[in-house]
């Protein structure tokens, strides 16, 4: 009995741990690229549907190349047919529109429309993963590999919370009459409405964008984009343990952006796992105190004062390019 209640005891500190270990965090002001909060921005984390934003990315320039048009339809496979869930039910042999897989992505986040469209752009999926890993680099995301169109688990398919953010940067940026469609708060594809599964683009003051995932692997993920003032910040939640936690981080991270921005402190602190603000630094009661807190703050203000041009280094590039070359690098 007491072997196992220690097996026990152990198990729910490992669960514990690793629900720990794979939350993720990150915040920048997307006029300057100015990080205004990160938290294991860096490390591997597996994308699940965020990966879909990268697949519309690729989609997004192929409509800008004229490679393909909305109204075109596009055949679906029998593997696409038979992706599990979440998906649209789409048939074998049946066809939908480029705008259709466009909404079914952002709202649905359809496995089957990812297949279908990755198929229409590089023959294969696989052979679309390539390519969207030549993307990310091109994009300065050298912490990520895919390895399919539609963020299905893979263990060789990882990305981190930085890289989200700088995919998301390069939406906006280079795309800014296809980003509009991540505002949607739903769609109608047959007989059935699907409403948007991102809560900062549906409910969320100034929201606009952009997208959620999940796999077990993962945990709940959502890349949110909100625009006040004149001001957008991008924020990236990763790895959180159900969906409701995983929007109230993503409303409080970006309502601590906001206020950041305006040099304003909220009237209640806000609370997020694994990170501390200036404010909630104490005073040092010894010199061993004194030592800690001095790291903390060293820490505080490499993520606040950590700066990048994100509008230089997304430059538009030649139109016959499948990237537009844009290199980050987050300091």
């Amino acid at each position: 009995m007491i072997i196992f209640r220690f097996f026990l005891f152990f198990l729910i500190i490992s669960s514990t741990a690793f629900a720990q270990s794979r939350q993720s965090s990150f915040l920048i002001e997307f006029e300057t690229g100015k990080v205004l909060q990160s938290e294991n921005a860096t490390l591997s984390r597996y994308p699940a549907s965020l990966t879909k934003m990268m697949t519309l990315y690729m989609t997004f320039d192929a409509l800008e190349k004229k490679e393909i048009t909305m109204d075109q339809l596009l055949p679906v496979s029998l593997k696409a047919s038979k992706m599990p869930k979440s998906r649209m039910g789409l048939k074998a042999g049946s066809q939908i529109s480029v705008e259709n897989v466009i909404f079914s992505l952002i709202s649905r986040s359809a496995n089957d429309a990812a297949v279908v469209i990755a198929e229409a752009l590089g023959g294969t999926e696989s052979q679309f993963a390539e390519k969207m890993t030549t993307v990310a680099r091109d994009l300065g995301m050298k912490d990520t590999t895919f390895k399919n169109a539609s963020g299905l688990h893979n263990k060789d398919q990882v990305s981190t919370a930085r890289d989200m953010a700088i995919l998301s940067s390069a939406i906006i940026k280079h795309f800014p009459q296809y980003y509009k469609m991540f505002s949607i708060r739903g769609f109608r594809f047959g007989k059935r409405y699907y409403g948007n599964h991102n809560l900062v683009a549906r409910f969320y003051r100034g929201g606009d964008g952009l997208k959620t995932g999940y796999v077990d692997a993962s945990g709940y993920h959502v890349v949110g984009s909100a625009v006040r003032n004149n001001k957008r910040l991008i924020g990236v939640i990763m790895g959180r343990n159900s969906v409701r936690e995983r929007d109230r981080h993503i409303f409080r991270l970006l309502d601590y952006g906001f206020n950041l921005l305006k040099n304003e402190q909220s009237e209640t602190p806000i609370q997020l796992s694994g990170l501390v603000f200036e404010n909630q630094i104490e005073k040092p009661r010894n010199e061993e105190e004194y030592r800690k807190t001095k790291i903390l703050a060293h820490k505080i203000s490499e993520h606040t004062n950590s700066i990048v041009s994100i509008l230089d280094s997304l430059n538009m590039e030649k139109m016959d390019k499948l990237t537009k070359n844009a290199i980050v690098e987050w300091k």
